[in-house]
Order: structure tokens, then sequence, then C-alpha cells
């Protein structure tokens, strides 16, 4: 037998256990890596097409406006009329057959059914981005296309997948499907957990498939302005409460041109107001038949619709349109099971969450808010991302009003947000939900951050919270134009609260001042840059000096500290106005010297946007005046001068409370 020697039987040994050592890392890091992702897509974010025209099924331009151009003689012929019951039946027995012509390939059975099982998605196939390419992913009318491509980036196209929703489907058999392609995850990538986002709609669908097939497969379930707990204006219409916001439709018309010139306009023609009479006039006199003549057989019988009625709502829904639908009792009793097989999950999803992370499952929920939501019921006035209210995407936060704040007494709880409009200590889960404003519904972008974002919380591999990421805290802004997502902090002079100062704050302040706009409680807090609790034109000024980078002595960026502003009168702070009316120059030219800096712009827009603000800025300063008050001549003691002051500085308050309370031009 041949011998081997103690000193290489050693060398062997110690080879072999350090190709053990390296190889137990990478067998450790492909294992610990990020598990695959699924998304299930929202509401008509994939295309439903009709094989018989090969267009789509839903929202198809062309139909839409075949549709108008039928219903607009009807329309022109009651606003001719004396509009009695029989010219507004008159108006429904020619509108309304258009109008269920137009939707009538999305609709279902009075039992749920599909109406038109042919009617089928554009693109539904199995398999993996890296397998199907990117083409499939752009074929989606979508919202979701950046934070696919995102997702990409951050595990590989190998592992993201995206469902698209045919939400016309009863939930629980949506979960079925969901399950089919889970079960094709596992097996196509070897790893034993999925990661299960729903975006919109689709996390109704996510509900129902952990509702029904439990957590075992999963490593992560994500919530992304998502409808898990309805829409309040959905449960408004399903109870009939339908009434058109006025106002509503004003702040949305600004939000969706991005000035207020055409909501002035239409202000001052008396437009809508008129339209808006007609409206509710409409639904006065033939409001049941709008129901059962159309919005029911529309989608009053489609089970996914109803997934965005709210729990609160749901028995006076059912009770509402059940009493205006056309069907049989079996038909009624066939649906209404349907209905209440997912509505009974969504009454119990803060347990069925809270069971999730007890089984190691990582929960996350993402909401958006500050704007507008449809004005078509009395729940238009709650802040959301422009489509389904924040608090519904949150999980029950309590907001504040859109343009409003929560009171004062919110302010010193952890929960609530530098902006004073978000309160997540009531979420379902506080600690894992998480407030994007000034974002639109799912409005993704993979240019910078905000995809990283999403990809940190849908593949962490343990459950996190609002206070692991310094980046990524529970409130956030979304700055539209530059893609960035930040950190939402009380940054002094942020008067508008879009995570940085520049020249839309100060002209801000100056319209305030001159009672031409409102500013909350907290953005009065921000406005005060030299915190003496008086917002005038000295703070306006003191932004310009912050944005052009002018900073005073001590080094502090703003105008005044609060130890530098020792006025003790309005003689006193008129003075120092008018004696800084010559640093105006240097402010100006600070301006100019930041904008300097900055070319070269991206683009020509961009410089459009600054010069404007500017010129706004600087042409509303000229226009204010210190008027002097009259000297005194006599040498009362120091007492009684200082007693002398006190009406005028009463009265001053007076005209700051006023200013606060003027509504906005």
């Amino acid at each position: 037998m041949k011998k081997v020697s103690l000193k290489k039987s050693i060398s062997l040994l110690l080879a072999l256990v350090m190709a053990i050592s390296l190889a137990v890392p990478a067998l450790a890091a492909d294992k610990n890596d990020a598990n695959p992702v699924l998304i299930i897509s929202g509401f008509v974010e994939y295309t439903l097409v009709d094989p018989a025209t090969g267009a789509s099924a839903f929202g198809d331009t062309n139909a839409i406006m075949n549709t108008v151009s039928g219903v607009l003689p009807s329309l022109l012929t009651l606003l001719g009329s004396n509009k009695t019951q029989a010219d507004y039946d008159t108006f429904c027995d020619t509108a309304l057959p258009l109008v269920n012509q137009l939707f009538d390939k999305i609709a279902c059975n009075p039992d749920g059914t599909v109406k038109y099982p042919d009617v089928t998605l554009k693109a539904q196939t199995k398999g993996s981005l890296a397998k199907l390419g990117t083409d499939y992913v752009m074929q989606a009318d979508a919202f979701d296309k950046e934070i696919i491509l995102g997702l990409a980036d951050a595990v590989g196209a190998d592992k993201v997948y995206a469902y698209g929703l045919d939400w016309r489907l009863d939930p629980l058999v949506v979960a079925d499907d969901i399950n089919d392609w889970i079960q094709m995850i596992k097996a196509e990538t070897g790893y034993d957990k999925v990661s299960l986002a729903g975006v919109s709609m689709g996390g109704a669908m996510v509900s129902a498939y952990v509702a029904k097939y439990g957590t075992d497969d999963l490593s992560n379930i994500t919530m992304i302005s998502s409808a898990f707990t309805g829409l309040e204006y959905v449960g408004k219409l399903f109870t009939g409460g339908v009434s058109i916001d006025e106002q509503g439709l004003y702040n949305m018309i600004d939000e969706a041109v991005s000035t207020d010139i055409l909501s002035n306009i239409l202000g001052s023609t008396d437009i809508l107001p008129q339209a808006i009479g007609l409206v509710d006039e409409l639904v006065a006199a033939v409001g049941d038949r709008v129901y059962s003549e159309c919005l029911i057989p529309s989608f009053g019988y489609n089970p996914g619709f109803w997934t965005f009625v709210p729990a609160d709502y749901y028995e006076d829904a059912k009770a509402f349109m059940f009493a205006r639908m056309n069907a049989t009792e079996e038909q009624k009793a066939t649906f209404e099971a349907k209905i209440d097989a997912y509505h009974n999950i969504q009454a119990n999803i803060k347990t069925i969450l809270k069971d999730a992370q007890k089984d190691g499952v990582s929960v996350a929920i993402i909401s958006n808010y500050n704007f507008q939501m449809p004005p078509v019921s009395a729940a238009s006035s709650m802040t959301g991302d422009q489509v389904i209210e924040t608090r519904h995407t949150s999980g029950y936060a309590t907001c504040a009003n859109i343009s409003e704040t929560l009171p004062a007494s919110y302010k010193n709880s952890k929960y609530v947000s530098p902006d004073r409009m978000i309160d997540a200590s009531t979420c379902y889960l506080p600690d894992q939900t998480w407030f994007i404003k000034n974002m639109k519904h799912v409005d993704f972008s993979n240019e910078k951050n905000q995809c990283e974002f999403y990809a940190w919380v849908m593949t962490a591999d343990k459950q996190v919270t609002v206070n692991d990421n310094p980046d990524y805290p529970q409130f956030m802004v979304y700055n539209a134009e530059t893609k960035v997502l930040s950190p939402l902090a009380n940054i002094r002079g942020d008067v508008n609260f879009d995570g940085k100062v520049d020249l839309v704050d100060a002209r801000m302040v100056l319209r305030y001042t001159r009672s031409m706009e409102t500013l909350s409680d907290v953005a009065k807090e921000a406005a005060d840059m030299d915190e003496n609790n008086n917002v005038n034109a000295l703070d306006a000024k003191a932004i310009m000096n912050f944005y052009a980078g002018i900073e005073t002595e001590d080094n502090t960026p703003s105008l005044f500290t609060t130890d530098s502003v020792t006025a003790e009168n309005d003689n006193d702070i008129l003075a120092q106005a008018q004696e800084s009316t010559s640093g105006l120059r240097e402010t100006f030219e600070g301006v100019v010297g930041q904008i300097g800096e900055m070319l070269p712009l991206e683009n020509a827009a961009q410089m459009k946007r600054i010069l404007p603000d500017a010129k706004d800025v600087l042409d509303a300063l000229p226009e204010i005046t210190f008027p002097q008050k009259e000297a005194e001549t006599n040498t009362e003691p120091e007492a009684d001068a200082q007693d002398a002051t006190e009406p005028e500085t009463e009265t001053a308050t007076e005209t700051t409370t006023a200013a606060a309370e003027a509504p906005a031009a």
C-alpha cells in the first residue's frame, strides 16, 4: 500500500477546507439573494381586446367619440326644452342605449359571469421579463411599466413577473390564477418563496390570494397605491350619493393644466355651475333609470368592481343596487355569494396582514397624497392620489382634507407628517406604512431613486419598518420634474412642502401678504423665516435670499434670526423694511447667479419655468409699500409710549388674521 506523508495529508485537508469555505459563501449568497417578484397590475392597466374588431373593448377613443357624437344632439335638445319629466325621459331613451353600447363588451351577466368570454387581455403570457422581453411589458397600456423595469434593475429580469389583470373576474377566481403563476415562478426560478405586490386594484387581488392560499409561498406582501380597502367615492356612488363638487372640479382642472387660468375663465363664464346644475337635475329626475338601465348593466354586475366598495358602505350598497337590478332572485343570490366572499376578506384584511407578519412575511403599504379626488361625490374633499383616497391606500390613516391640515394637537406625535396632513397612528400597520406626497396614482419613474425605494421594501429579507432606512422614512415627497424621492421635513421657507425652497415659496408668501392666497397654519410656520409669528414681505425676501445663497453673518440661510429681529413696534419693523429695500438688488443678482450656476439646463423648458417665477416675485416687490407712521413729538415715559403703540399692534394682528382667512384668488 502506498504511504501518504503526514505533510501531504495535512495539505490535502487544508485544500479541502479552503474549497468548502469558498463554496459556502457562494452557496449562501445564492440562497439569500432576493426572491423573485410578481406584480399584480390594476384596473384597466392591461388592454382588453374585442377580437371581432381588434380594438380596445374599454376606453377606445373612436368608440368614445362616437358615443359623445350620438348623445350630443339629445343633450342639446334637453338644454333647450322646458326640462319636464318627459324631456328627461326622452333624453334617457336616446342617450342610455348609446352609453350601454360603449360599455357592452366589458359587461358581466347578472350572475357575475363575464358576458363576452372571447374578449381577453391583449398581453398575458406566463414568463419572466427576461423570457418575454421588455416589449411584452410595453404592450400594456399600463401605469406600472417603470416599476417593472426598476425591479429588473434591482433583482434581474429573470426574477420579475408581471400579471395583467382581467378586472371583470371574481377576485377569488383571480386568486386561483395568481396561485398558478406563483407555482410556475417557483418551478422556473428554483426559489421557495415569491414576493407578491399589488398595484392599485391589484391590491384587492393580493388580499383574495392571501386569504385563500395563505403565505407559505410568500416572502413579501406589498400594497402600492392599492384599493385593498376600497374607494370612498365608489361607496358613495353605489349608495346613490352622486353629486358634483364645484370647487373640487376647479381643483382638478388646475392640477390637470398646471395653471389657474383655465379655472378662472370657467369660473367667470358660469359654464361649470350650469353644467353641475344640469347633472343634479338629471339625477333627481331620472336617477333610478340611469342606475337600472346603464350603470348597473355596465358595472354593477361586475364582481371585480365591487372590490372598490369599502366595508362601511357595503350593506347599504347592496340594498341600494340590488333594488334596482333587473335580475332574477337566483341570479342575485349567485352574484351576492361572490361579492360577499370578497367583502368578508376585505373586512378582515387587517387580521390577515398581521397574521402574515407572524408567519415571517414582510408586509409594506405605500400610499400617496395631496391631490384632488374625482369631484363626483361629497368624498372629493378627501386627499388622495387623484384615483384612490389616501385613507384607503394607507389602511385608514387619519387625513386632513385637501388644502387643509390636522389640528395643532397632532403635531407632537411621531406618526404625524411634518406638513400635519397625515396621522399614520390609525393605520392598520402604522410602522409598515409609507406616504409619498405629490405623487400621482402609480406615476412610477425609474429615472432616479423612486423605484429603488419600491425594490427595497419588496425584496427585504425581514420585516422592515419606517425607521429602518433614513433615505426612506415614513413621510416622503416626490418631485415630478426631477423624478427624485426625498424625505419630507419641515424646512423653513418651504411653504408648499415640496422638499425645496425656491421662488415659488416666495411668491406664495407675497400673495398671502396681499390677501391673494391663504396659507395653512403649518405653511405659515414654514413661511415665518424670522420666527416672529408674523408672515410679511420680509419673509418673502428672506426666502429669496436663501434661494440665492445669500447667508447672514452667522451663516444661517435666512435674512433674519429670532435674536436679530428686535423691533418693539411696527415703526421699527417698517423702518427696517425700508432700509433693506436697497438689498433687493443684491438678492436679484444672487438669484440670477444661482440660475447661471444651474446652466447648462437639461432643456429649455426648465428655463421657462424658472424665469417666470423670478419675474412674478420681482414684479410683486415694488408694489409693496411701507407707509411711515407720524413721528411722535412728545417725550412721554417709556411705559406710556409702549401703551401708545398697543392699539397699532392689535390692528396689525387683526390684519394678519384677516389675510389668513381671505379666500385664494
